[in-house]
């Protein structure tokens, strides 16, 4: 099997797995904004690495009608991809009147293509027949300008980004936290497919050795991006605000099936699991890495933080975060260490997370609590190092 057998095979796998994903993402009740974008973003970056992949004479006089398709497409990535990241950061807000504008250089391109896409399959046919000189006209100024505007949609996303990440520092979860990396990494992601596809578009329209061979193979990266976006929308779902915490007084469970006495059992196990084996220490915890411990679902682990300690998952976790930080900092030896490095060995990951949470529920800062701690401690007792019950 060659290589390009083994590439059309990853790419069309690629495509039914968007397909697959897409549709059990439409069959879910709680889409939003971002739900659908990340759909049309996945179904749209898939189907254009299929048309790269089979781009032959054979292929294109098989179907006419989709060649110069691609071409099209071009002009969606970029607004896709900064109203992904847009809403993104803002929880998944509903699209507005304004987001609509950037469906305009769609309409540009659908104009500037319609003679070539008006045309009957046959004349397509005819004029496909010259494959390799009608190939020439892909590297001409209309997808050079499409390189440009995916360069500054993206540009316009890292800017979405650096605002972002000021939000973040009054941020009361460590959820926006985790959105910030993840869309940071997304983002220059982005930027590396972008670069690598700039080199494979100059280096075939140049002729360029091996540089030229980037033009087809770069969309593998492209498949690769798409089975990492599913992958974080399963695992993490929160990071594309899909997945808000109701209040504890709320319907949301009526329907999980978990008894009374069960969701007990299961809390009395999750406090002594969090003061016997210290899991929020871990600064990567998540909800799935909890319940894959106490090997329980992750829907009902989420229940029962909800339900019997009246908190999100990110807000329980840090409340013994803070109860280990108040020992650390009763300690005469945390004098040595800084507040921060205390704070980062006690699972924070965030200096803004740790101090907006540590007051939020101590009602004084870390530096002010470990002054106080200082007069009252007695040098005669001993330390208590056992945790404070939630």
């Amino acid at each position: 099997m060659t290589v390009t057998s083994l590439f059309r095979y990853f790419v069309t796998a690629g495509l039914i797995n968007a397909a697959l994903f897409a549709f059990l993402l439409f069959t879910r009740k709680r889409n939003n904004a971002t739900s659908i974008l990340l759909i049309c973003f996945m179904l749209l970056v898939s189907f254009q690495a299929l048309l790269n992949a089979f781009d032959t004479r054979e292929f294109f006089l098989t179907f006419p009608h989709l060649s110069r398709i691609s071409w099209l497409q071009l002009s969606l990535f970029g607004p896709l991809i900064y109203l992904f990241t847009k809403k993104v950061t803002d929880g998944g807000q509903r699209l507005t009147w304004k987001d609509t504008l950037h469906i305009l250089p769609f309409l540009f391109y659908l104009l500037i293509l319609s003679p070539w896409l008006l045309q009957s399959a046959a004349a397509k046919r005819k004029l496909l027949m010259d494959f390799d000189g009608l190939s020439r006209l892909d590297f001409g100024w209309l997808n050079q300008l499409s390189l440009c505007m995916i360069t500054g949609y993206l540009l316009l996303s890292l800017s979405l980004l650096r605002k972002f990440r000021k939000t973040v520092e009054n941020a009361l979860s460590d959820t926006s936290n985790y959105r910030l990396v993840w869309l940071r990494q997304f983002i220059y992601g982005l930027l590396g497919i972008l670069i690598v596809s700039g080199l494979g578009f100059y280096g075939r329209k140049w002729q360029i050795p091996v540089i030229t061979h980037f033009y087809h193979y770069n969309y593998c990266l492209v498949v690769g991006m798409v089975y990492w976006l599913a992958g974080k929308y399963l695992l993490q779902p929160e990071i594309f605000g899909t997945d808000k915490i109701a209040p504890a007084t709320s319907k949301k469970y009526q329907k999980s099936g978990l008894q009374a006495s069960a969701e007990k059992t299961i809390y009395e196990k999750l406090l002594d699991h969090m003061t016997s084996e210290r899991p929020f220490l871990d600064p990567d915890l998540t909800i799935f890495t909890l319940a894959e411990q106490l090997k329980v679902s992750r829907h009902h682990l989420s229940q029962v933080i909800n339900e019997q300690a009246g908190k999100s998952f990110h807000d329980f976790v840090n409340t013994y975060r803070v109860e280990a930080v108040k020992l650390r900092l009763e300690e005469p030896a945390s004098a040595d260490y800084s507040i921060l490095g205390i704070a980062m060995d006690c699972g924070f990951n965030s200096k803004a997370t740790f101090n907006t949470t540590f007051k939020k529920l101590t009602g004084t800062t870390p530096s002010a609590y470990q002054k106080a701690s200082k007069k009252t401690f007695n040098p005669v007792g001993p330390v208590d190092t056992t945790l404070s019950p939630i």
